[in-house]
């Protein structure tokens, strides 16, 4: 509500208006309907939110005094915003060899890209060279690198004292680290004036792969090492990176998700306090990577929630409140995007980048429209990368320090995310921690559940996906995935290695062996070091594991969470409907059969060809008839496989029946469906021939994968 200002005539004008004068105004236009059922919604998290929020709400709230900058840093870490510390463009570049990211990385950052995002492909992630991993993991999901030399070439005529790097390497993450110093090294560049991320998170690695290169205990002690070393040279990179991706992307709601990552997270504390680190070394070396979906002001409100549950976290382990900050990168999450419809993802990823930079990201990845189809191309990376630079340079989100900060619906959010995070955060410490919680498929399971929650609502289209489940495009065609060819990838990979150990003389390969033999004796502060020289020397990453791994306990396997993107069914079913219209077209056609009056059932008609439409089907028909016989006759000479009666409920009863047993009579009779709720007349209808109903809430996948005319024999 507006306060009183007498010095406006205007306001001065009306009376202000009372909270519960408005909410007679609503109830006295809602005519008689539950104010609870109309006014209040549920999020996937169980969060009611209401139609207004005033100051009332957020009277409690222990963080509205602090400034932005201050703890808990609920309103970001600066106490100037972005005003002189912008959000870093941080696009990743997934080309499968190092040449290519190169050229993409250079044009990127000649045209608004402030930071360099690289993530090895999966063979590198787990420590195998082309030669030794299987084609399918060559190349795919990153970019293949293996030495120093290929870790050079894909960083070639790149400034690392200007660019923060940030490297996303797996169980790889001391090799790699050792590469990138060796690099600066080379360079003539002082670690200390280095920037970014250089780790790994053993618990996102298990859940995403169900085991990791070693264990979770030798993949710490290596962290320890790094971050050790990091705080002694290079102060600037972070080295604890707890990512969010396994939980978000598998079907995770927010809530969920937070609380997971907070485990996570948590879980590497105690690490690296069993490691000598104490959690006041460690806390400015870990970088939350977090997924952002397309709820706008939850998505805000859970990069705020994550910033207060950290700080009170660091805060109980004994760290001073105002070293509690911590940096946030962000991707638009994966499980959005859809093959379908491949343009309505720039506006999903708007939303989310817009979400994140009116959260306070610190640093910020927007997905190419084209990402899950395909390796982008220079026109999606371009129209991602833009999304960034307007948000900038044309929005001014840069100039405007917390815009939501006061807001107190947002405030209101971040309260009620942190309260059901945390109790999430609390059920995982109940059971032991991450790990065993991972050991024993609880978080599996909660995922799981969760993503079923989500599967159910776009299939009964309670939740929409624009172009998947609700309106899509009448003229689209699946889109397959269009990745590089793997085998052909891994012969050209593991021939560029073949050939770099071919080309090493005698001498240069026993230097290997010796710096790698010499760096398994040394002490653990020596061991970086050791690292470094062995990559000098040429050794790749899969000798690297070959000697650090060799003698480890076996590693740990997990149930994997996958990926689950909410499109993927209804791309499976698209899929499948195209592949019977290549055998039979008549298969993939939809004849709608209209009864009686044209202008009244409309309606109905809109909503029948819609169903089917999110299918693939081709709808045809659509001219109304009075007669029974006309009707099955317009059917059998349209000769589609399945048709779908339209109409009204009363000429239904009249003639939904009579068409029904007609279409019956004679070879190959096609299966019929009525539109709307059968009510009474469920059982004659069934006993007429009728196949199924469609209405609002039908679950449109169970509806149309059942349908005969997907049988390929439908006697």
């Amino acid at each position: 509500m507006l306060p009183k200002n007498e010095s406006s005539p205007l306001l001065s004008e009306f009376t202000e208006p009372s909270l519960a004068a408005w909410r007679e105004e609503v109830e006295r236009l809602l005519k008689g309907a539950p104010y609870a059922r109309k006014m209040f919604t549920r999020t996937w998290e169980n969060i009611s939110v209401g139609p207004l929020y005033t100051a009332a709400d957020t009277a409690d709230l222990p963080w509205l005094d602090s400034l932005p900058g201050q703890a808990p840093f609920v309103r970001g870490n600066r106490a100037a915003g972005c005003y002189t510390a912008p959000w870093l463009v941080a696009q990743e570049h997934r080309c499968p060899t190092g040449e290519e990211f190169n050229r993409n990385l250079r044009q990127g950052l000649g045209a608004g890209q402030t930071a360099v995002n690289l993530v090895l492909d999966l063979a590198g992630r787990i420590g195998l060279d082309p030669d030794q991993a299987p084609a399918a993991l060559v190349g795919r999901e990153g970019t293949s690198i293996s030495s120093l030399d290929e870790l050079m070439t894909a960083l070639a005529g790149v400034d690392l004292r200007r660019y923060p790097l940030l490297i996303q390497s797996g169980a790889m993450a001391l090799p790699v680290a050792a590469m990138v110093a060796a690099i600066a090294k080379r360079q003539g560049i002082d670690p200390a004036e280095l920037s970014g991320c250089l780790g790994c998170d053993p618990y996102a690695g298990l859940a995403e792969r169900g085991q990791i290169t070693g264990t979770v205990a030798v993949l710490h002690g290596e962290l320890a090492v790094l971050t050790r070393w990091v705080a002694a040279n290079a102060p600037g990179m972070r080295t604890l990176p707890v990512f969010e991706s396994p939980w978000h992307n598998g079907g995770g709601d927010l809530a969920l998700s937070l609380g997971l990552t907070l485990a996570s997270a948590v879980a590497t504390l105690r690490a690296m306090a069993d490691q000598g680190l104490a959690p006041a070394a460690v806390a400015p070396r870990f970088q939350f990577n977090l997924e952002l979906g397309t709820d706008f002001f939850l998505e805000m409100a859970k990069l705020r929630a994550l910033r207060l549950l950290w700080s009170q976290i660091l805060t109980a382990a004994g760290v001073s409140p105002d070293k509690t900050r911590t940096f946030i990168h962000a991707r638009t999450a994966r499980r959005d995007l859809t093959l379908l419809d491949p343009h309505v993802n720039m506006l999903r990823a708007t939303t989310s980048g817009m979400s994140a930079v009116l959260g306070g990201v610190d640093s910020l990845h927007v997905s190419p429209f084209d990402e899950v189809e395909r390796i982008p191309d220079e026109f999606s990376r371009r129209i991602a990368r833009n999304v960034q630079l307007i948000l900038a340079q044309e929005c001014h989100l840069d100039q405007v320090t917390d815009p939501a900060g006061g807001s107190w619906y947002v405030e209101s959010l971040t309260r009620d995310l942190a309260a059901a995070a945390w109790d999430h955060f609390r059920s995982v410490e109940q059971r032991g921690g991450m790990a065993a919680a991972l050991g024993s498929g609880w978080v599996q399971e909660q995922v799981a559940a969760a993503a079923g929650e989500r599967a159910v609502a776009y299939a009964t289209r309670r939740a929409v996906k624009v172009g998947a489940n609700q309106y899509p495009d009448p003229a689209r065609l699946p889109h397959g995935t269009e990745l590089s060819d793997c085998d052909q990838l891994r012969q050209e990979r593991a021939a560029a290695v073949a050939q770099q150990r071919k080309s090493a003389t005698q001498e240069a390969h026993m230097l290997v062996l010796s710096r790698l033999e010499k760096m398994m004796d040394c002490p653990p502060d020596q061991l970086f070091e050791a690292m470094v020289a062995a990559a000098e020397a040429g050794a790749t990453l899969g000798e690297f594991t070959s000697v650090t791994r060799a003698s480890g306990e076996p590693g740990v396997e997990v149930a994997t969470i996958p990926v689950r993107r909410d499109s993927a069914p209804f791309e499976e079913l698209v899929a499948r409907v195209a592949g019977r219209r290549e055998q039979d077209p008549a298969a993939a056609r939809v004849f709608t059969a209209c009864l009686g009056d044209f202008a009244r059932y409309m309606p109905r008609l809109d909503f029948a060809r819609g169903f089917f439409q999110v299918g693939g089907f081709d709808v045809t028909g659509e001219t109304f008839a009075t007669e029974a016989a006309d009707v099955a006759d317009a059917a059998r000479n349209d000769g589609a496989h399945t048709v779908v009666l339209v109409g009204l409920d009363d000429t239904y009863a009249e003639l939904a029946g009579p068409v029904t047993e007609l279409l019956a009579q004679g070879p190959q009779p096609p299966t019929v469906l009525v539109a709307g709720a059968p009510g009474g007349r469920e059982a004659d209808l069934r006993a007429a021939g009728v196949h199924d109903f469609i209405q609002m809430r039908s679950n449109v996948l169970e509806v149309l994968g059942a349908l005969p005319a997907l049988k390929e024999d439908r006697s």
